[in-house]
């Protein structure tokens, strides 16, 4: 089965909406996503996903095609989209509804009765496809255009909600019948013990060649082993998530995205150990001393790093080869396995950082600025 999925992703997608995906698509659902607008956020497509990112330019070029394609249906649609203040919704949809059929949807799903609805309604009715709305309180208390939610509900052949106080709300102030209203009660991700009870590795980096992601994941592979989870904070050009799904290790890598100070402080405090495989690029690229590893030290966690450039100078241990697999997998199963191991390295690294890495290191800084004749 192959269903449209229109939905917004004002930044990235919405973590009930990308959990629901991810559920259909395990389960032999195709899912095609139309998102009104695309922007990065915590959650993105997964590696595989079919998304359709909009452009404007494309949404213009494509009018004259389906305007000779089917110019009776395509102006009166016009004519109501005009009338019902929906105009880019129309011009959206039929962009949306060439590329539907292409992919051979055979039904329309929208994720808020808002402008998703009503890009799907156009949709609909350009492709004769059944349609179908997931509807939040906001759209019905507060929709910007009730008259079009109203006209687009009728449509639906399914309206979807997470609760019976909104089913009646629905019914009552919309006139939905309530026999094609049916409640689904949607909920974030349910807690997997598996990853719960695992040993969480965290890489927070760049995703850069020189930080060495590929080496990090052909050792878990290597490993075989389903009780180590990895953490990736980070962005960058790498496409990091798919060279996890290409490796097959991606349902032991979490995507955490870019992360904020505060964030990034839970997850050191959270992880078990902290790994960065540092190398030097192909094309030259390499690090100094990563800063990451000084503040993974400072919240008195083990890190796994490489012999590279002045990381030596700050992690005394454990350190192998640069694009060493079998080295990092050995170092890794070593940590992994050894609790007492992993608290007496952190320990210990928090005693470094406080020795050379600390504020008053800094603060050498400032006789540098202020005698020019300090012997530091």
């Amino acid at each position: 089965m192959k269903v449209g999925y229109v939905i917004t992703m004002a930044s990235g997608v919405s973590h009930w909406t990308h959990r629901e995906i991810d559920i259909l698509t395990e389960n032999g659902v195709e899912i095609f996503t139309f998102p009104l607008r695309w922007s990065v956020g915590p959650h993105m497509p997964k590696p595989g996903w079919h998304f359709w990112k909009p452009s404007i330019a494309r949404t213009l070029l494509t009018q004259p095609g389906m305007l000779l394609r089917m110019p009776a249906r395509y102006i009166k649609l016009l004519m109501l989209a005009i009338r019902m203040r929906t105009i880019a919704e129309f011009l959206l949809a039929v962009d949306f509804s060439r590329e539907m059929r292409k992919a051979g949807v055979s039904h329309i799903h929208c994720h808020f009765g808002d402008r998703k609805l009503f890009t799907g309604y156009y949709c609909s009715k350009l492709l004769n496809l059944p349609l179908s709305v997931t509807v939040h309180a906001y759209e019905i208390l507060c929709n910007p255009n009730p008259a079009m939610f109203k006209l687009a509900a009728a449509s639906c052949k399914w309206v979807v909600t997470i609760s019976e106080f909104n089913k009646q709300e629905i019914a009552s102030i919309y006139g939905v019948p309530e026999s094609k209203i049916t409640v689904i009660h949607c909920h974030g991700d349910i807690s997997d013990e598996r990853l719960s009870a695992s040993i969480k590795l965290l890489i927070a980096a760049e995703f850069r060649e020189k930080k060495g992601y590929d080496i990090l994941f052909k050792a878990i592979k290597k490993l075989g082993r389903k009780d180590i989870t990895v953490w990736v904070a980070g962005r960058g050009k790498l496409d990091v998530a798919k060279m996890a799904e290409d490796l097959g290790v991606s349902d032991q890598v979490v995507m955490m995205g870019e992360v904020n100070r505060g964030v990034l402080d839970v997850l050191y405090d959270a992880c078990d150990v902290f790994v960065l495989p540092s190398r030097t690029a192909s094309d030259g690229d390499r690090e100094g001393i990563p800063v990451s590893i000084m503040e993974a030290m400072s919240h008195r966690k083990p890190v796994i790093s490489t012999r590279h450039t002045g990381i030596p100078e700050l992690v005394e241990d454990i350190l192998v080869d640069e694009n060493d697999v079998d080295g990092l997998a050995e170092a890794i199963a070593r940590l992994a396995d050894d609790p007492e191991l992993r608290a007496q390295m952190g320990e210990r690294n928090l005693e470094i950082i406080k020795r050379d890495f600390s504020d008053e290191a800094t603060l050498k800084l400032k006789e540098i600025f202020t005698n020019d004749n300090t012997e530091l």
